[in-house]
């Protein structure tokens, strides 16, 4: 991200104060809520100067490369444009008073400014971004003496809730996903505990297998998180599609089978060794066999983050970023000289990495006590942590400390203000005789 260096121009400095560096969009982009991005233009001069206005805006951009160009001829492999924009001029002087506009001291203006929930979230993939900044410009009249400009960067991010029809219902939708194959050789049951995680978290997947003959045993059980990109550009009529696929990596396993019926001397005991857990993850032939105890075990595994190159979902129409989640699971059947195939492919949402803390669903007590969620207050950087953070989360961290030291400033001056102003008249002054 880039760093954020004040404006400085002789004995004037000119910044920008947010009450919250980040804005948080909440739901789909159909979802008709709106945002609000307020702060501050603080100038601070050292003597007297002229000035015409002082305005402000908030902009979003996007860039995007075509390596196999574009336009009529094709050579045209980059286009930027303005995607969003609102202005406000905060205060502004007539000419004739330009002289006396601003005396020596401390000068603030607010602003706020409504953020639709249907702008793009910020994105920042390799050969398409969509960014955000807040720029504030105090104007001098004539021509000789230079305008004063600040900028600073705002990241948007997109979260997902649930819409008010929610509220009405018994109970809150679930994220959770579901699905029971029938076949001759077994029952198989899969359930996909979060539809909607953030890049770089646990994704918890259990699995049930329960034979109806004998001699069936698991082979091998393939997840594979599939990203899907479509870059679109109307002005141009260009379009293009790519396909990445990320291995998911395993974290921990444990078993879900009942106690009782493990104990059970009558049934045999189906307990599968750690590394063979791991290894039919890993290899094609781990032959585990299916026994009259249901093969019941929950998976933890880790998802890819920005680091490994996976992007967040997207609802934007000119970067469309989406993900598919596919399992594959062969079992061997005896008797028969092929494998006995399920597949299974559903689409889910990626959330930004950033957002490890802002999730749609909240966690059990016992998922709360496990969760590696990193907090830059808390941790000490001398100790080692075996969780990898990327920098991004990191950088997100800071500017969240950050933006609440600058808002509780904001917020203090405001009841100092209101301290020192004159009290209310007394009653009996406003009363109509």
């Amino acid at each position: 991200m880039p760093v954020s260096v004040p404006f400085l121009s002789g004995h004037n400095k000119l910044t920008i104060e947010l009450a919250e560096p980040i804005v948080y969009l909440r739901g789909y982009p159909g979802t008709p809520t709106t945002q609000v991005l307020r702060g501050e233009v603080v100038l601070v001069t050292s003597k007297p100067m002229s000035a015409s206005s002082v305005m402000v805006k908030f902009v979003g951009r996007c860039h995007s490369l075509w390596p196999e160009g574009i336009g009529h001829r094709g050579t045209k492999m980059y286009h930027e444009k303005t995607i969003h924009e609102q202005n406000a001029i905060l205060q502004s002087w007539s000419p004739d008073a330009a002289h006396t506009a601003l005396p020596a001291g401390l000068h603030r203006w607010p602003f706020e400014f409504l953020v639709s929930n249907r702008i793009p979230e910020t994105i920042e993939d390799d050969l398409a971004k969509v960014f955000y900044y807040v720029s504030a410009t105090v104007q001098r009249p004539g021509v000789v003496e230079a305008n004063l400009r600040r900028r600073r960067e705002i990241l948007v991010l997109r979260t997902i809730e649930w819409t008010e029809n929610a509220l009405s219902d018994h109970s809150l939708p679930t994220t959770s996903i579901n699905v029971e194959r029938r076949l001759d050789c077994c029952d198989a049951a899969i359930c996909i505990e979060k539809s909607i995680v953030s890049s770089g978290t646990q994704f918890p997947i259990s699995f049930m297998f329960s034979p109806n003959m004998k001699n069936v045993a698991l082979e091998s059980i393939s997840i594979v998180l599939s990203e899907q990109r479509i870059y679109r550009l109307p002005e141009y009529n260009a379009r293009r599609t790519e396909m990445l696929n990320f291995k998911v990596k395993l974290n921990t396993v444990t078993s879900m089978l009942d106690p009782s019926l493990r104990d059970n001397p009558l049934v045999p005991c189906s307990d599968v060794p750690v590394a063979q857990l791991r290894r039919v993850l890993n290899a094609k032939n781990a032959h585990i066999p299916l026994l009259a105890n249901p093969f019941q075990y929950r998976y933890i595994m880790s998802l890819p983050n920005c680091s490994d190159g996976l992007n967040h979902s997207t609802g934007y129409e000119e970067i469309d970023i989406r993900h598919y989640l596919k399992i594959q699971i062969e079992l061997s059947v005896p008797d028969r000289p092929d494998r006995v195939v399920i597949h299974f492919e559903t689409p889910i949402t990626i959330l930004d990495c950033r957002l490890k803390e802002d999730l749609a669903t909240l966690p059990t007590y016992e998922e709360s006590l496990s969760d590696l969620a990193l907090d830059a207050e808390t941790v000490d950087s001398s100790k080692p942590t075996t969780f990898f953070a990327c920098p991004c989360y990191l950088d997100y961290k800071k500017r969240r400390h950050c933006g609440r030291q600058e808002w509780v400033m904001i917020r203090q001056r405001n009841v100092v203000d209101s301290v020192y102003q004159l009290p209310p008249p007394p009653y009996e002054e406003n009363k109509v005789v």
